[in-house]
């Protein structure tokens, strides 16, 4: 054998001897489907927002099969403090980042946030299914929390927590920061406050729509046979008064007054990372699709597809 012949015999060796090494110590399990992203990425979201970023999460592993997804809900008031104390965590709100806290975050750690807008959620407005309490509207419910005179007749009105992001939000709508009406009370979860309300007659809840809003699950047909979205009444573009409640269709066209968004944040950084690619997902046809699936507007409507079915068509000779 010459020397060229030697020469290529040892190259040949030497990489079946790298092939076999990386083969025994190859764990098959580590690798997914996608191997192009890999790596653990932590997820902070509203606790109001658990049962759709909940299917987010699970579409977007299944895709990403190779990302761990450790998942985390908790009220709102404690999201932001997390975020600053941990750099591999991002954050889903049912509301954008005041900026306020756009301020301390670059003043405490230089943290530089980048918040995509990704769908609108809302605040639904429930009673049981006996409520028969007189037609609601805004005004009216500013002056249900009136701490100084009372105009309920006897009913309560319900939360799903003191520091959830639910009572943030309405209290802000109706104009309250501090003292409201004794009548106004505080659960532990949305499911008391669902349980609490289809047992009393006298009770309006005000949760997450996306809790009640997938009209297709099993947990929500339970929930519905026991309570009802109650409507409002608003005034449309043309000034012609109208009544809506919270429903993919009132949200769409801007017309119920609780309308709020759902908003990512990560640290802004020049790298394609995983936190990156999260959040293009939910913005994207798939999140936006499963957004759309469950009841809610995504900020980005993904494209339609038409079928045309040509069978027995007979074209123009």
């Amino acid at each position: 054998m010459n020397r060229r012949g030697i020469l290529l015999s040892l190259v040949a060796l030497v990489l079946l001897v790298i092939q076999a090494c990386n083969s025994s110590t190859h764990d098959p399990q580590k690798v997914g489907r996608n191997k192009i992203y890999d790596g653990k990425l932590r997820i902070l979201t509203d606790e109001g927002l658990k049962p759709i970023i909940s299917q987010q999460i699970e579409v977007f592993e299944f895709i990403h099969d190779s990302v761990q997804v450790q998942s985390q809900y908790m009220p709102d008031k404690d999201m932001v403090a997390e975020f600053a104390k941990d750099k591999q965590a991002m954050m889903v709100l049912a509301r954008p980042l005041t900026e306020n806290e756009k301020d301390i975050l670059k003043q405490n750690d230089t943290i530089y946030t980048r918040q995509i807008q990704v769908a609108y959620d809302a605040v639904a407005i429930i009673g049981s299914t006996n409520f028969k309490g007189s037609k609601l509207d805004m005004a009216k419910l500013k002056s249900y929390f009136n701490p100084t005179t009372d105009t309920t007749n006897g009913i309560k009105m319900v939360f799903d927590g003191q520091n959830s992001s639910t009572v943030a939000y309405v209290l802000n709508m109706l104009g309250y920061k501090d003292k409201v009406s004794a009548n106004v009370y505080a659960m532990h979860s949305v499911d008391e406050v669902i349980d609490y309300v289809g047992k009393n007659e006298m009770a309006i809840g005000f949760v997450p729509f996306s809790f009640v809003s997938d009209t297709d699950d099993d947990r929500v047909k339970k929930a519905l046979k026991r309570i009802k979205i109650l409507s409002l009444r608003s005034v449309n573009q043309k000034g012609e008064e109208v009544e809506v409640s919270a429903n993919q269709s009132d949200i769409a066209e801007g017309t119920y007054p609780l309308i709020r968004q759902i908003n990512v944040v990560s640290r802004f950084s020049y790298t394609d990372n995983l936190q990156w690619l999260f959040m293009n997902f939910l913005y994207k046809e798939r999140g936006a699709r499963i957004f759309l699936k469950d009841g809610l507007i995504p900020a980005r409507m993904p494209p339609r597809e038409i079928n045309v079915n040509m069978d027995g068509y007979k074209g123009a000779n």
